[in-house]
């Protein structure tokens, strides 16, 4: 290892400690909303107050995988119209994955200016070192996220051990697009929102013509880590997301039921052929948006590029049910207050403005799903320029099931969904033994030392 990896090295770990000090030295103070523990508290909280008038200029600095887009700008603007005295600063963390959100917190508590915000993609490694804020006691007090309809297995998701962490900052669902012109073609009618997985079998073996470069189904990768992800509920193999038992200790992924699952998920290929190979796909120029793919599995975010580039008709779909039930599956991204971030309750306010109707709407038109569960909300989705003419309501008037965000203790030891490995036993045709099965058993005796040095067992 060269001086320079290791001193980049020394630098990262020491800039970390900073921000675990400065989160546990904020972890104990409470939102101005909470009740004290002693009348010396109480005054003390109300000198504060005092000195820190409502109208101070606050300047938030908030931590995100990606740039605003034109309506989260717009938003943005209207929350400061709102509260003139807070401005938010945004920091991009490049890459925009976890590792990426705690690395940039380090380096800005480091520099002294510690962010308030930030995105919550799994709550574990921020809950382990309390760097979130429990948003619990603004749940039951703020006037918006007290009555706010956030679904309940969305918040569920980004939860530790009773700790509200965070609440989502994107509520959007995985859809499935039908392509209504090739399905016309072989004389088959748009499915019934109830349809199930033995309908979209038999109907994408039916539309399949490799000779003609058609197919059923998608090569994109929700097309089978979604379908993995559901069917084991759908089957009444498992209680939860991705063959995990019920209180998302265990993967079932051992027991004969799930193999059985997988092993259909592999004949949508293998026996049917009804996903093209990469290697005749690439001849063919096959794709759903080329107009020679029936069924594409999707987030309801690709709804603008089909709506401006599909030159077909099409319409959209919820998942398909199974032999217990029908489920979908929700893509929820969350959002947090950094227990370092010197203007908690500023950053709730943002928090909670986004689960407004007014700004809800700006984001509808964005391509973004509802935060809330409100009428008026789906009154105005099915009315936006992307979504208007279509079955888009149906999709979300199944059971909705969100990501597992935090869910699996010790995730990054599971089946890795989106891995070479695991996409091509389900597309190429290689074996899924050593990915998803001795993974899974890997991960169950893993997971146990991990959940017990956590304190969670």
């Amino acid at each position: 290892m060269t001086k320079k990896r290791i001193s980049m090295m020394l630098f990262s770990v020491m800039m970390l400690f900073t921000l675990i000090l400065s989160a546990c030295s904020n972890n104990n103070s409470k939102p101005n909303n909470s009740p004290s523990n002693s009348p010396a508290e109480s005054a003390a909280a109300s000198t504060e107050a005092s000195e820190q008038p409502s109208d101070e200029p606050i300047t938030l600095t908030y931590i995100r995988g990606s740039a605003v887009s034109p309506n989260e700008q717009k938003v943005l603007d209207m929350f400061h119209a709102k509260y003139p005295n807070i401005t938010i600063n945004i920091a991009l963390a490049d890459g925009g994955g976890v590792g990426d959100m705690l690395e940039k917190a380090t380096a800005l508590q480091a520099a002294g200016t510690p962010a308030d915000i930030i995105w919550v993609q799994d709550t574990i490694p921020f809950a382990k070192d309390n760097l979130l804020v429990d948003l619990s006691p603004y749940m039951k007090s703020d006037p918006v996220l007290s009555t706010a309809k956030i679904p309940a297995s969305s918040l569920e998701a980004l939860q530790f051990k009773g700790q509200q962490l965070g609440i989502p900052r994107a509520e959007n669902p995985i859809i499935v697009y039908v392509n209504k012109d090739l399905l016309a073609k072989h004389g088959i009618d748009m499915p019934a929102n109830n349809w199930t997985w033995d309908d979209y079998r038999e109907i994408a073996k039916k539309v399949t013509d490799p000779s003609v470069g058609e197919y059923g189904i998608s090569y994109g990768q929700f097309n089978s880590i979604i379908t993995a992800g559901v069917i084991g509920v759908d089957n009444g193999t498992s209680p939860n997301l991705y063959f995990m038992d019920q209180d998302w200790k265990q993967s079932l992924l051992t027991t004969p039921e799930a193999k059985a699952d997988i092993e259909w998920i592999k004949n949508l290929q293998d026996v049917d052929h009804s996903i093209g190979l990469w290697a005749d796909l690439e001849k063919s120029g096959s794709g759903w948006m080329k107009g020679n793919v029936a069924f594409e599995i999707h987030g309801v975010w690709e709804g603008r590029n089909k709506r401006e580039n599909a030159k077909f008709n099409w319409d959209v779909l919820p998942l398909p049910g199974g032999k217990a039930k029908q489920v979908g599956y929700t893509v929820g991204t969350g959002i947090g207050v950094l227990s370092g971030s010197k203007h908690q309750d500023a950053a709730v306010k943002y928090l909670a403005f986004m689960n407004t109707i007014e700004a809800q709407k700006v984001m509808l038109e964005n391509g973004d799903f509802p935060l809330t569960e409100d009428q008026e909300l789906k009154d105005a989705l099915v009315e936006t320029s992307i979504w208007k003419g279509t079955n888009i309501l149906a999709t979300i008037g199944v059971e909705m099931r969100a990501e597992p965000v935090g869910k699996i203790v010790g995730a990054s030891e599971y089946v890795q969904w989106w891995s070479d490995e695991v996409q091509h036993a389900f597309k190429e045709g290689e074996d899924p033994n050593k990915p998803i099965f001795e993974q899974a058993a890997h991960f169950n005796e893993y997971t146990l030392g991990l959940r017990k040095e956590l304190g969670l067992d």
